[in-house]
């Protein structure tokens, strides 16, 4: 999938909405908002994260557009395997 064509569904009309959006991460690319991102590691709202960016200590790489804010689900899987911490025996 080409960026332009990202870039035509997210910018139809200059408004997305919350259905639209999450056809549009179920079908065709891999991407989450902040809110999605919080919900999915277990935070109550996006706040934490972005404390994170704003002090620029962000765990995950993100992107933003137009003031909002993006993660990429295969940047997040690859963040993940990179800090893993093997399994100690005690």
């Amino acid at each position: 999938m080409s960026i332009e064509a990202l870039k035509v569904k997210i910018r139809k009309d200059n408004l997305v909405d919350a259905d639209q959006f999450k056809k549009l991460v179920d079908s065709d690319c891999k991407i989450l908002t902040s809110k999605q991102m919080a919900d999915l590691i277990g935070l109550k709202t996006d706040g934490a994260l972005r404390k994170q960016r704003s002090k620029h200590r962000s765990l995950f790489p993100y992107s933003k557009i137009g003031g909002r804010v993006f993660y990429s689900l295969d940047l997040i899987v690859r963040t993940l395997n990179e800090n893993k911490v093997d399994a100690q025996l005690r």
